[in-house]
């Protein structure tokens, strides 16, 4: 009861500070939702921005492209980075090497990526120019979507691939080893002994670092913003930055609280969805 109670004493300075920090934002947040502050003549709309959102095909067409974003690079980071770890496992200056530079990148704030890939994608860039080689000189990520959307998804696969694969790397070297001693004499073959005796060991730490990652890639703006601009046209436009643009640009910021308080509920809601698929339903505390 005793080291209950400073354990409890020792955390609630923490909780306290991170609530405040958490609350006051979001008190503002529902205040501007509902109104049209900052102007001459503030305005009570009521659900006015929200039904507006719904007609606005930007803010759907922006919420779609952050989601296949998010999707995307789930999809090709989580897998890679699980993969890597299984290389990787075994101790040696070789695999420290390695594992050092994958995991540099993680280390760069988004701004710095952001601006590293902007040079890299241009003409004479070292990206520009592999990757005119097998377009015939066509690659062009500021004026071709296509391309556009290539460049910020593999950017992102370089720059967060580290994460994934050393929380795996974690997760992987951590696995008892006796469950697998086991499945072996029983004469399970590899892929049983990692369906049965080894993911079932994974599935808290792989769980974490995806909801980490889908919060991220949600919310990706610095590099994008920095690289494409939103561009070419809207191609690259991702909710946060369109939220940036209404509220900071245009200084409508009642529809940006708006959006932001939408966007939030959509991350909150995928993120539930996402650990309860990947935990069968049991959460993260059983």
């Amino acid at each position: 009861m005793a080291s209950r109670k400073l354990l409890i004493g020792l955390l609630l300075p923490a909780i306290l500070v991170t609530g405040f920090a958490g609350i006051t934002p979001m008190i503002a947040l529902l205040n501007y939702c509902v109104q049209t502050p900052f102007e001459l003549r503030t305005t009570f709309v009521g659900l006015g921005h929200f039904r507006a959102m719904f007609h606005d095909y930007r803010f759907t067409d922006a919420v779609f492209r952050s989601l296949a974003f998010a999707a995307i690079a789930l999809a090709i980071e989580i897998p890679l980075g699980l993969g890597l770890a299984y290389l990787l496992r075994k101790p040696g200056v070789i695999n420290s090497i390695i594992t050092a530079l994958i995991a540099l990148p993680t280390l760069f704030p988004p701004v710095t990526i952001g601006m590293m890939w902007l040079l890299m994608a241009r003409k004479n860039g070292p990206l520009g120019m592999v990757m005119d080689f097998f377009l015939s000189g066509m690659f062009d990520p500021f004026r071709n979507a296509t391309h556009a959307w290539g460049t910020i998804i593999l950017m992102d696969v370089w720059h967060w691939t580290g994460l994934t694969f050393l929380v795996s790397l974690a997760a992987v070297s951590a696995i008892d080893e006796s469950y697998i001693i086991s499945a072996r004499t029983e004469g399970a073959t590899r892929w049983q002994i990692f369906r049965y005796a080894e993911f079932p060991q994974l599935v808290f730490p792989l769980t974490f670092v995806s909801l980490l990652r889908l919060i991220d890639a949600l919310k990706i703006f610095d590099e994008v913003y920095v690289l494409t601009g939103g561009g070419p046209g809207l191609s690259t436009e991702f909710i946060t930055q369109y939220i940036r643009t209404t509220g900071i640009e245009q200084w409508i910021i009642g529809y940006a609280s708006a959006m932001s308080l939408v966007f939030n509920f959509i991350v909150l809601i995928l993120s539930w969805l996402m650990l309860m698929i990947l935990t069968g339903g049991r959460g993260l505390i059983e």
